[in-house]
């Protein structure tokens, strides 16, 4: 009986911590853990803004965080390069000098906190932990957050180096939904067997209550909003912007909301001007509360060209909000339940984009059809049940019982 009730002590670790979806997924899961049965720290690679004035207050309690680089020699020219304002001998500092000094040393900090906390299983929930440590003495869990068919598509040393970590460094690999997995399985069959599909959990109570919350600055008029990181690489705002522009000019009354920061807002703003639409849309930036935004919008529209799972649409479908998203790899089908959730349209195409916006807004019995099916479909997305699945993972791989998610019975 003593031994059921033995904490297992779990070391999570993650590059940094930016306004992103792979940070909020990771404080939801640590919330997701029962704290009398599991004991948790957490290792961060770099300081960051984010983190001491965003995450750290939502990071639980009983968490143990530990910063590996916390000094500026180590750090700044990373985070200037994260916010492109890296300068050429910067990034000869950063890309060539500092790594042979960096890794030995972040290896040495890391196995340090690994061995004083005792810690039975190492999470790595960005697989950047791997590159610092090589295998560790411990069982390890990575977290592969991005489409692992993308990497087959022009980034072939991307591909091999993931390969390496799930046939050498890993003993699970998690993918977010079902084509992750099947596509991780099919380019990197000899590491079939450590494959895992978990969903991000998502703390649907939190999300559902900070929607409902009275917030000043909110538009007076109706809007269209859409959020995310601004890294047109992924995310594609041009496309959206050019398929608003389209409804504007067919006399849409709803402006355009962006809530989101990041390295694109500049050129995307210069987009806005070039298109005229400098009076209809508005970049809200950073929002902590983005939920708020995201409720009182008449449509939520999202134009990613790749994705790990698009933890803002299942957000989305919590808050009762009608979706349109581009149907990129790899997650809005399974997000959306296959177009019965949400709208699903072509990556990259406007036409597509603003036709199904249009639909989205003014056919109601549309409106109420997928509203209807998506608050049923969206409760299998849970803090309860993605918690229980995560602890089966750890328990395959510690031999411990299988724990409970915080505030339910433990699982025999």
């Amino acid at each position: 009986m003593a031994e059921a009730q033995r904490r297992t002590r779990i070391l999570f670790h993650v590059t940094h911590f930016l306004h992103g979806g792979i940070e909020t997924a990771l404080v939801s899961l640590l919330a997701s853990l029962d704290p009398a049965r599991y004991e948790v720290g957490l290792t961060v690679t770099y300081p960051s803004e984010a983190l001491e004035n965003h995450y750290r207050a939502r990071l639980p309690a009983h968490v143990k965080v530990h910063v590996l680089a916390p000094e500026r020699w180590l750090s700044h020219c990373r985070q200037l390069k994260k916010a492109r304002k890296l300068g050429p001998l910067g990034k000869l500092y950063e890309e060539v000098l500092l790594p042979p000094v960096r890794k030995p040393l972040m290896n040495r900090r890391f196995r340090r906190f690994l061995a004083e906390g005792e810690y039975e299983v190492v999470v790595d929930y960005d697989m950047s932990l791997s590159r610092l440590t090589g295998r560790l003495p411990v069982p390890m869990i990575g977290y592969q957050h991005f489409s692992v068919a993308h990497l087959a598509q022009g980034h072939g040393r991307k591909l091999r180096k993931l390969r390496h970590q799930c046939r050498v460094d890993y003993d699970r690999v998690v993918m977010l939904n079902e084509s992750m997995l099947a596509d991780a399985k099919r380019l990197i069959p000899e590491a079939a067997d450590k494959f895992v599909k978990l969903y991000n959990a998502f703390d649907l109570a939190r999300i559902r209550s900070l929607g409902d919350a009275a917030l000043t600055g909110l538009p007076d008029a109706p809007y269209i909003v859409s959020v995310g990181r601004l890294e047109e690489s992924q995310k594609d705002f041009t496309t959206l912007l050019k398929a608003y522009a389209r409804l504007v000019r067919d006399g849409i009354a709803e402006d355009l909301v962006i809530v989101g920061e990041g390295a694109s807002r500049a050129q995307l703003e210069a987009l806005t001007r070039e298109l005229g639409l400098a009076e209809r849309v508005r970049f809200a930036g950073f929002q902590s509360n983005p939920f708020a935004w995201m409720r009182h919008a008449r449509l939520m529209a999202f134009s990613s060209r790749m994705e790990g799972l698009g933890n803002v649409l299942v957000e989305a479908l919590a808050l009762d909000q009608v979706v349109v998203s581009t149907d990129c790899p790899v997650g809005p089908r399974e997000m959306l339940d296959d177009g019965r959730a949400g709208l699903l349209v072509p990556v990259g195409d406007v036409d597509a984009l603003a036709d199904a916006m249009t639909r989205a807004l003014r056919d109601a019995a549309l409106r109420e059809a997928l509203l209807t099916h998506a608050r049923g479909f969206v409760a299998g997305f849970g803090l309860v049940p993605t918690a229980e699945a995560f602890s089966r993972v750890v328990a395959s791989l510690t031999g411990c019982p299988v724990a409970a998610p915080a505030g339910t019975a433990a699982t025999a």
